[in-house]
């Protein structure tokens, strides 16, 4: 067994998709490939090989100091999520080092996403149209 987060934008979008919980969602590839293209860091975390999700920062210009964090599963991720818990929390521990705060949205449906953003130390504000805003704080 072998886990691993790597920093890289390159994996297979439709092998992705056919393993993630929106296999089959309308426009599910094109906003993939979207965050993938623009954002600024991209990691992918391995299990034997094989993505097993994918997550970025896009910040809205290049003096931000509050990148937007997106992730994308597939189902090695809930099949070993202790070991893509730990590893995400070290990434972004460092990430929390060159800024104060992360911020994203979390989908009100993806239960696995928002377990994983609150281990990660996520604070979730009222939802919204496009679902629960949230902030990851660096810790003083």
């Amino acid at each position: 067994m072998s886990v691993a987060i790597v920093q890289s934008r390159m994996c297979n979008v439709k092998d992705l998709l056919d393993r993630s919980p929106v296999a089959g969602v309308a426009q599910a590839e094109q906003l993939l490939r979207y965050w993938l293209r623009s954002s600024n860091e991209v990691w992918m975390g391995m299990y034997d090989g094989q993505v097993a999700c994918v997550w970025g920062l896009r910040t809205p210009t290049i003096l931000s100091d509050r990148p937007y964090l997106w992730l994308f599963t597939t189902d090695l991720v809930e099949q070993h999520k202790f070991l893509f818990i730990r590893r995400s929390q070290l990434v972004v521990e460092e990430i929390l080092e060159r800024y104060p705060l992360i911020v994203g949205h979390v989908s009100l449906w993806n239960h696995a996403a928002r377990k994983w953003l609150k281990w990660l130390g996520a604070e979730f504000g009222p939802p919204e149209e496009q679902g629960a805003p949230f902030v990851i704080r660096r810790k003083e």
